[in-house]
């Protein structure tokens, strides 16, 4: 197993735990990019109900609504954290915004990005020099909003094929989504 594999855990570690606080979302079919797409949700939806484009926006029945915007390729500070030489780092921005009539916590939201066509999980660069890797923390409140800058790790040949989801906090009742594209 060597080295890598307890930085993978560590890196994963990390970034389930940094941006255990970004996002929830469920979904319709994908459509044109700035589209709102709203679903009732739950299990029954379909995986493929729940993918939309980069820029698209999920809205929930509770009034919460995610917006994924595309990945655009950044080059990281050399204090950054969770890059690695020959891969490419992404930054992208989730912005949540609470119209519902409840305080929303965000706490527990987890944004992960896959690439290529195995799918390979990028790994969460952390890069407070370049204002990136800062999750959601704390309280949305009814007609509230909130943006995170993430940024992660895409091995070489993946930026073509980018898979951005977001799932909502532990015991939410809201599907994970799926944003998907290339790379800006």
């Amino acid at each position: 197993m060597g080295t890598r594999a307890p930085l993978r855990a560590a890196a994963a570690f990390a970034a389930a735990a940094a941006v255990a606080t970004a996002a929830a979302a469920c979904g319709g079919s994908a459509g044109k990019a700035g589209t709102t797409i709203t679903l009732p949700g739950g299990p029954s939806a379909s995986p493929k109900a729940r993918t939309a484009s980069f820029g698209d926006t999920y809205a929930y029945r509770d009034g919460l609504r995610v917006t994924v915007t595309r990945p655009v390729r950044f080059t990281p500070s050399g204090t950054a954290l969770g890059h690695e030489a020959g891969n490419q780092a992404v930054k992208l921005t989730v912005a949540l915004a609470n119209s519902g009539k409840h305080p929303l916590d965000t706490a527990g939201v987890l944004v992960t990005l896959e690439s290529g066509d195995k799918a390979d999980r990028a790994r969460q660069v952390f890069d407070s020099a370049s204002g990136v890797g800062t999750p959601f923390t704390g309280t949305l409140e009814p007609n509230g909003s909130g943006k995170a800058s993430l940024a992660f790790d895409v091995p070489p040949g993946g930026l073509g094929r980018l898979d951005v989801a977001v799932r909502p906090g532990f015991g939410q009742e809201r599907e994970t989504a799926h944003w998907t594209g290339s790379a800006g």
